[in-house]
């Protein structure tokens, strides 16, 4: 018997949110360095004031952006067993898609799920592992 995954529409949807989510999550860190350079955008700014301004909020951004990444590392993950487990994709699309996602993870993610998993029949015979 052939091994088949169901995507119906809640599941595309489902699937969808868990692929944006990294992008929020760095767009998030970088909309809060934004408003932190924003009152500089006012006048003549410097180079030091920028450098001072992120020196100063070093500790926060780190957090936000260590978040991010953590964040980021499971749905990387996850679009990589999702990936694997297609028998519908030939391995040299496989490849490309698996050296995307590990270049440019965040992006990437929302990118599998506009490009595979949107445009998948509602059943996608699979590999039973990723072995």
């Amino acid at each position: 018997m052939e091994n088949l995954m169901v995507f119906d529409e809640k599941a595309k949807t489902r699937i969808g949110i868990i692929c944006f989510i990294p992008i929020a999550a760095f767009f998030a860190c970088f909309v809060y360095y934004l408003t932190l350079l924003v009152p500089l955008s006012e006048g003549h700014h410097q180079a030091a004031a920028v450098v001072g301004i992120t020196s100063q909020n070093y500790d926060t951004m780190l957090v936000m952006l260590a978040a991010a990444a953590t964040i980021t590392a499971p749905i990387f993950i996850y679009c990589l067993v999702l990936l694997a487990r297609f028998k519908h994709m030939n391995s040299a699309d496989k490849l490309v898609w698996i050296v995307f996602l590990s270049v440019l993870a965040p992006v990437a993610s929302a990118l599998f799920w506009l490009f595979i998993i949107k445009r998948v029949p509602k059943y996608v015979p699979t590999h039973p592992d990723i072995a």
